[in-house]
C-alpha cells in the first residue's frame, strides 16, 4: 500500500463515526441542509419521512434558551415530502443554532436535540475576510465515500458552490432523477458541511422531460431564487461579504444551429444589467460550463458560442465593468487560466476551474483558444475543490485561489488578484503565470495601451 493509500484511509477512518452520527434521524429521510443564507434570513431543506408538519427551532444559545420556531412547512407527497423552511429576523454576521421539529417535536437521536450551528452573512458596511468553495462532479457510482468532503470541512468556507454533474441522472426518469439527489444527499462525509455551511446550485439537468426535471432540481436545493418571474431557470445573484456571486444557468436555454445561444437572450440581458447595477469590487461569474475548452463534438462549452461569449466579454470592457472573475467545473481536471483582454484595452479575465469532487480524474487537456494562458499546467491527478479566499478590507480589495485535492494539499501555487488588476488598462497575467517567456515566443506578450498599468 503507497503512504497516500495509507494517508487517505487514515483520513477516512478517524472520520467515520463522527459524520456517520450525523446522518438523519429516523423521522427524516434526508437532512437537515443549510440552503440560501443572507443577513437577516436562513432557508432549511429537509426530506420528511412522511406527510408531517416540519418547522425550525433557532436561538442564539446552543442550550436553545430563548428559541425561536419557524412557521410549520407541510410535507407533502406531491413534493415528494421536500420542504423548505425559512428563519428570519436575524441579525447580520450572527451564529445562530437550529434543530428541527416534525409535527412540534424534536428528533430522536441526541446529536440532533443539540442543534447545528450557522452563521449569518455579514453587515453590508463591515470589511470582512471570508471564503467561498465549489466543484463540480459528485457521483455516487463512481465515488460513494467521496472523502473529498472531509477536506471541504477542513477548509470551512462561508458557503459552497455545486457548479454541475451534481448527480448522475442523465437518461433517467424524473422519478428517479430524484432518487440519485437523495443518494447524494446520503452520503456520510457530507453531512456535517450540509447542516451548517450554506449550499447554492446550478443545474445541467437531463433533456429528458426538462421541464419535469427542473421541477426535481428545484424541490431538492433551497437557492435565493429560480431566474426571474417570467424566465424561469437555476440563474441568481448571491451577495455575500460585499461580493456579487452570479449563478448562471447554461442548460435551460441552450440552443444549437440558427439562434445558437447558451444563456438565451432574457438570461443574458438579466446578467448585464445585473452587472450594470453592482457596487461590488468582485463580481463572480460561476458557470458550469468552461469558458475556454473547444470540444469539437460537444456544444457544453463557451467557445462553442462564441459570438455570445465575446458579445458578454466586450460588454464588460465597453461598460467599464471593474473585478469580473470567471469561474466554471465539469472540466474532469482543475486549471488556473486568464483570456488577456488587456490585449484590446480590457483587464485580464481570470478563469479559474475545478472538478471533479468524486469521479475520476482525466486529464484531458482540450484544445482552447490560441490566446489564452494557462497559468499553470492542469491538474488531474486526484479530486478536487476550488477554494476562493476574499480580503475586502483596505483601499483595494484581492482574492486568493487555491485548488486543495484529496490529501488537503494546495496544488497550485495561490493565484492573488487585487481589485485594482481588474480594470480597464491594467495587465497582469504575465506576472502571475508560471512560465511567462512560453507565451512571449508565442506572441502572447502584453500589449498595452499607452494608459495601461503593468504590475
Amino acid at each position: 500500500m503507497s503512504i497516500q493509500s495509507i494517508r487517505l484511509a487514515l483520513i477516512a477512518s478517524c472520520a467515520t463515526l463522527s459524520a456517520l452520527s450525523a446522518v438523519a434521524a429516523p423521522k427524516l429521510m434526508q437532512g437537515p441542509m443549510l440552503g440560501h443564507v443572507d443577513q437577516n434570513s436562513a432557508q432549511i431543506w429537509a426530506r420528511v419521512a412522511g406527510e408531517a408538519n416540519l418547522s425550525i427551532l433557532y436561538s442564539e444559545s446552543p442550550s436553545f434558551t430563548d428559541a425561536r420556531e419557524s412557521a410549520p412547512v407541510r410535507a407533502l407527497p406531491q413534493n415528494d415530502y421536500c420542504v423548505q423552511a425559512t428563519i428570519d429576523g436575524l441579525e447580520a454576521g450572527s451564529f445562530y443554532y437550529y434543530q428541527v421539529l416534525v409535527d412540534g417535536e424534536p428528533l430522536d437521536a441526541v446529536r440532533e436535540r443539540e442543534g447545528y450551528p450557522l452563521l449569518t452573512a455579514p453587515p453590508s458596511d463591515m470589511e470582512v475576510q471570508f471564503t467561498i468553495a465549489f466543484g463540480a462532479g459528485a457521483k455516487t457510482e463512481v465515488d460513494g465515500m467521496q472523502a473529498i468532503w472531509l477536506q471541504v470541512q477542513n477548509a470551512r468556507p462561508h458557503a459552497f458552490f455545486w457548479l454541475g454533474d451534481n448527480e448522475s441522472a442523465e437518461g433517467l426518469e424524473p422519478a428517479f432523477q430524484a432518487e440519485q439527489y437523495r443518494k447524494q444527499r446520503n452520503i456520510p462525509f457530507l453531512q456535517p458541511l450540509l447542516r451548517s455551511i450554506p449550499q447554492l446550485a446550478t443545474w445541467d439537468g437531463p433533456k429528458k422531460d426538462s421541464a419535469k426535471s427542473f421541477d426535481v432540481f428545484q424541490r431538492y436545493w433551497a437557492n435565493p431564487s429560480y431566474g426571474t418571474d417570467e424566465n424561469r431557470g437555476s440563474y441568481f445573484n448571491y451577495n455575500y461579504g460585499g461580493v456579487d456571486f452570479f449563478v448562471l444557468d447554461t442548460y435551460s436555454f441552450r440552443q444549437s444551429g440558427e439562434g445558437a445561444t447558451l444563456l438565451g437572450n432574457s438570461q443574458l440581458e438579466w446578467l448585464k444589467a445585473e452587472l450594470d447595477a453592482s457596487a461590488a469590487p468582485f463580481k463572480v461569474l460561476l458557470s458550469s460550463s468552461s469558458w475556454t475548452d473547444i470540444k469539437e463534438s460537444s456544444d457544453s462549452t463557451w467557445t462553442a458560442y462564441a459570438h455570445e461569449r465575446d458579445d458578454l466579454l466586450g460588454y464588460i470592457t465597453q461598460s467599464d465593468i471593474r473585478g469580473v472573475i470567471l469561474v466554471s467545473g465539469d472540466n474532469d481536471q482543475a486549471e488556473v487560466k486568464a483570456i488577456p483582454m488587456s490585449r484590446k484595452g480590457g483587464y485580464d479575465f481570470y478563469e479559474l476551474v475545478s472538478s471533479p469532487l468524486a469521479q475520476d480524474p482525466v486529464a484531458s487537456y482540450d484544445e482552447q483558444e490560441a490566446s489564452t494562458i494557462n497559468i499553470h499546467e492542469p491538474y488531474a491527478s486526484t479530486m478536487n475543490f476550488g477554494l476562493l479566499s476574499f480580503d475586502m478590507t483596505g483601499d483595494d480589495p484581492s482574492f486568493a485561489y487555491d485548488v486543495i485535492n484529496v490529501m488537503g494539499e494546495s496544488v497550485f501555487p495561490t493565484l492573488e488578484v487585487k481589485a485594482s488588476e481588474l480594470q480597464n488598462g491594467v495587465s497582469s497575467w504575465q506576472t502571475k503565470v508560471d512560465d511567462p517567456e512560453a507565451y512571449a515566443d508565442a506572441g502572447l506578450a502584453p500589449v498595452a495601451p499607452s494608459n495601461a498599468v503593468v504590475q
